[in-house]
């Protein structure tokens, strides 16, 4: 169970992350200022520097921790190959709040926008293949200089890549992640193994 402290720590990081996507949305990413965002999310400019460490950073934020309980029983899975779990994992939909799956879709509408961005969005999904390579390495029990884990992560960043940009192609979708998802994900996953 997550703490208050650090309830308050995540409501905090996504409100200036939140300010930040809508002043740059609005104004553009070069007539928007830190103090600005700051002003908007209610919080001071120091406080924004205790969150991000550059405007563009916090425009877009990284990935939110993989329910703790998703993680350990994927861990703990010896039944079913790594691939199949990372799967199984990556369609509950917990994994992804409401907020987050709009986040998805505002995030994608400003690296459109602003290019400049997708070094920030790079760097974002290198944060989030190396939990994964933590838990492959965990779940194989993989000895250090195994490449395993960190091919299953880019495997599967693949694979989300294909189902999300499925989902966000999509103007008919109500959001990236959930039945649809899980489908496309599936038909990614089952594309892979026909090859």
């Amino acid at each position: 169970m997550t703490g208050l402290r650090e309830r308050r720590r995540r409501s905090t990081r996504k409100d200036i992350s939140k300010a930040a996507a809508e002043l740059v949305l609005e104004r553009g990413l070069a007539d928007v200022t830190v103090e600005e965002i700051a002003h908007r999310a209610g919080v001071s400019p120091r406080t924004f520097f205790n969150y991000f460490p550059s405007k563009r950073s916090a425009v877009i934020p990284g990935p939110e921790p993989l329910p703790a309980d998703l993680v350990e029983a994927f861990v703990a899975d010896r039944d079913r190959p790594v691939l199949d779990g990372l799967v199984a994992l990556f369609s509950d939909e917990r994994v992804l709040t409401d907020t987050e799956r709009a986040d998805l879709r505002t995030a994608q509408e400003l690296v459109t926008r602003h290019p400049e961005l997708v070094p920030v969005l790079h760097e974002r999904m290198a944060e989030f293949e190396r939990v994964v390579v933590d838990a492959v390495a965990r779940r194989l029990e993989a000895p250090s200089g195994d490449c395993r884990p960190e091919v299953a992560a880019a495997v599967l960043g693949v694979l989300l890549r294909v189902a999300m940009t499925r989902g966000l192609d999509d103007p008919t979708r109500q959001c990236v992640i959930g039945a649809e998802f899980q489908a496309d994900l599936a038909r990614a996953f089952t594309a892979l193994r026909a090859l």
